[in-house]
Parts: structure tokens; sequence; C-alpha cells
């Protein structure tokens, strides 16, 4: 954002800026004086090139901030004892004691839950249901469902 204005106040909260630097270097050709400003009261610093103000963005990463927002949550738990045992808990929030892992949320340990595999239709069903391994060009019975999808039928 640049502002056509010469004086050295913030042009949000209209305080005096605070110089902070001068940098001298070349630019198309020519010397170009760079003055960077900075506001106590709203934390914004400028810069001043050809009798422009100029907002200076600090761009935020927020991957970075992610990470490190969940590190610090991950940190405030570290030093707590499993709720279960009362075992310590390593690195990876498990148990060393009973094995129960956990996992953080909002700075409380929850357990993790565990996901039932689910059972899928294997080979070794095939076998037993066609007495054979499947071969190319075998016939198979095929079920439908309601949306019309074909599906072998163990």
């Amino acid at each position: 954002m640049e502002f056509d204005n010469n004086s050295t106040e913030c042009v949000d909260c209209r305080k005096p800026l605070v110089w902070i630097s001068r940098i001298k270097r070349l630019h198309q050709g020519r010397e170009v004086h760079e003055f960077d400003f900075r506001c106590d009261s709203c934390k914004r610093e400028f810069r001043f090139r050809d009798g422009k103000l100029k907002e200076l963005k600090n761009d935020r990463d927020p991957v970075a901030e992610h990470i490190a927002m969940r590190q610090a949550e991950i940190d405030t738990v570290r030093n707590q004892r499993c709720p279960h045992c009362g075992g310590p808990l390593d690195d990876w929030l498990t148990c060393d004691w009973c094995h129960e892992r956990y996992s953080v949320d909002n700075g409380e340990l929850m357990p993790r839950i565990q996901e039932q595999l689910q059972h899928k239709a294997k080979v070794s069903d095939f076998k037993q249901r066609y007495k054979q391994f499947p071969k190319l060009g075998m016939k198979v019975d095929v079920v439908t469902d309601e949306n019309g999808y074909w599906k072998i039928a163990l």
C-alpha cells in the first residue's frame, strides 16, 4: 500500500514514526535512498522512497504458524503422566507401561481411537467359494447393488 505523504507520521494513528535505517542502493541506473520507519504505537513498518511512504508487509507463513501452534500444544502435555495407569509418556505420546497411544486435542490428552479393520474380500475367500484361484476367462457369480454396481459374490 503506497501513500503520497511527505511527512513522517503514521498513516493510521497519526503519531510520529521512528527512523530505523537508511539504505543507499542502485535502482534502474540511479542511486536511491530508502528510509525505514516504524510506528511504536501500532507496530507497523514503513519505507520512504521517491517521495512516497509505503507500508512494509510482514508476510506470515501459515504452515509454520500451524506447526508452531501444534508443537506448543504438544509441549504443554509432554510432562503429563498416562491417565490410564500413571506411567510416563514418550515423545510419540505412547505410555511406556500400558502402551496406550494418546493424541492432543485442545491441550488435553485424548486416547487414540483404534480403528477396526474392516473385512475385505481376499484371494482366500475367492478360493473357498470357487475351489480354485482366479484365472483369466473364469466364470464367476456377480451381484448388483442398489446403485447398479457389480461385484463378485464371495
